[in-house]
């Protein structure tokens, strides 16, 4: 079964594409920088760790996950480096940044798809349903938005500029007739 996915041409249907990508990009790097610069503050206030091999509850991109220390601060700086990526690849119009920003997209879409059907698996550890709902809605609204940056980065990336050393042009027109040129029968008038 093929399924065609959906060439985008506008951003939020208002805004340019390559506009919306860095506003995106710069509002997830924002984000980004935010919610783990708080999670390390937070992990170092209340536990006061020695180590960073200590576990610890995490929140990275939606999905709340027992991890250690070290391994939050390794997500996030892969995140900003990433955003980064994608923020000047946007900026220059560079197919190979953006093209590695894609794949980096979405590998960490599965990974957390897979961490989510994991977590979710057990549900009889979670005593109440509230907590249940709030932590999927929480991670169903990441994973969508991920999905949505996903499609506006490829869209970007199927654009003519960004076709290296190729040019095509579509004729629209159905059918072409060409007329022969006109023969001039010479008449000699003798």
């Amino acid at each position: 079964m093929l399924i065609e996915i959906p060439e985008l041409r506008r951003c939020c249907c208002c805004l340019p594409l390559r506009r919306g990508i860095l506003i995106f990009g710069y509002i997830s790097l924002f984000l980004t920088i935010l919610f783990g610069t708080l999670q390390i503050i937070l992990c170092v206030f209340y536990h006061n760790m020695k180590s960073s091999f200590a576990t610890t509850a995490a929140l990275y991109r939606g999905v709340i996950m027992e991890v250690q220390l070290c391994i939050v601060f390794l997500l996030y700086t892969l995140d900003i480096v990433f955003h980064i990526v994608l923020i000047v690849g946007a900026h220059m119009k560079r197919r190979s940044l953006l093209r590695v920003y894609y794949y980096y997209e979405l590998t960490t879409m599965v990974a957390t798809f897979v961490v989510v059907l994991i977590t979710y698996i057990d549900l009889d550890r979670y005593p109440r349903w509230n907590f249940i709902l709030t932590e999927f809605s929480l991670a169903f609204t990441g994973f969508v938005l991920q999905v949505y940056l996903v499609l506006l980065v490829r869209s970007e990336l199927n654009k003519d500029r960004y076709q290296e050393g190729t040019s095509s042009y579509i004729n629209h027109v159905a059918e072409v007739f060409i007329d022969p040129p006109l023969r001039r029968q010479w008449r000699t008038d003798l």
